[in-house]
Parts: structure tokens; sequence; C-alpha cells
């Protein structure tokens, strides 16, 4: 981006807004014509173009808050346009990427149930072997696993002995 120069900026800021420069200029016009007054000794006169240059200063602040708001509602206005003019090609990569999204979800939600499921079927790990509720044994230790020694009173833990 190149840099723009303070000719270019304020000639840009001039279009967007008018009356502030307008203002600023009337302003200063005011506040010198007091001081020539004042060098001369008219000191009526220098009051007038100091209340002048008051009143001038609070119309250029309003011109500038409302320029402000204008160009504001000026910019969203376009942006709003312009996101409703986007390209139907946009619009449907978007459903698509939306759709995968969704699928993405769908497929961890099950594999989720899934889960559920299993734990729903009440198995319970006690020591070394799978234990379902009826008390039946359906999965050994495997061979590789070490051998815990069996308790030794029916009311010590498993987890003093190791």
């Amino acid at each position: 981006m190149a840099t723009k120069r303070g000719g270019e900026k304020f000639s840009r800021k001039f279009k967007e807004n008018p009356w502030v420069p307008a203002g600023c200029l009337a302003t200063t016009g005011a506040l010198i014509m007091s001081a020539v007054k004042m060098r001369s000794g008219q000191s009526q006169q220098m009051n007038y173009w100091m209340r002048a240059r008051v009143g001038l200063q609070g119309l250029t602040l309003v011109a500038l808050v409302a320029g402000s708001m204008a160009l504001k509602t000026e910019r969203d206005k376009a942006k709003a346009l312009e996101a409703t003019n986007t390209p139907e090609v946009d619009q449907e990569l978007l459903k698509q990427k939306e759709k995968e999204e969704f699928e993405e979800r769908l497929r961890g939600a099950e594999a989720a149930h899934l889960q559920e499921s299993v734990l729903a079927a009440k198995t319970v790990v006690k020591g070394p072997t799978v234990v379902k509720h009826e008390n039946q044994a359906t999965e050994q230790p495997s061979s590789s696993s070490p051998e815990l020694p069996a308790p030794t009173g029916t009311k010590k833990s498993w987890w003093r002995v190791w």
C-alpha cells in the first residue's frame, strides 16, 4: 500500500465531510479578526469576533459529529449490500462446508453413543477380571499380565495388597 501525501488525504477527507474544513477556516478567520481588533484597541469589535469564534467552533464540532455519523451509516449500508451480493458459488461452498462439519459431528455423536451403550451393559472391573453384575467372569486376564496374589482375608482390599 502506497503512502498517501497530506494533500491527497486532505482532499479525500474534504470530499467525505466538506463542512469540517470550512468550519475550521471560518473559526481561524474569526480568531485572526479578533487579534487584529485587539491590536487596534477596538474592544467591542474584539469581543464580537471572539464570540463569533466560539459559535463557529461549536458549529464545526456539530458538523464533525454529523458527518461522522453519516459516514458510518453509509459504510454500514455498503457492508450490508456487499454481504447480500455474495456470489452463489461462495454460498454453495459454505453449504458444503457446513454439511461436512455436520457429518463430522454426527460421526462423533454416533461414536459417543456406542461407548455409552457399552457402558450401559453395566460391566464392572474388579481386580484382574471383568465381571458382569451377575458375577459371571466374561474375560480372563491374558497370560502376559502378572498374577496378583489372592486376598488373604475377606475384609482386606486389593489395593492394600499392592
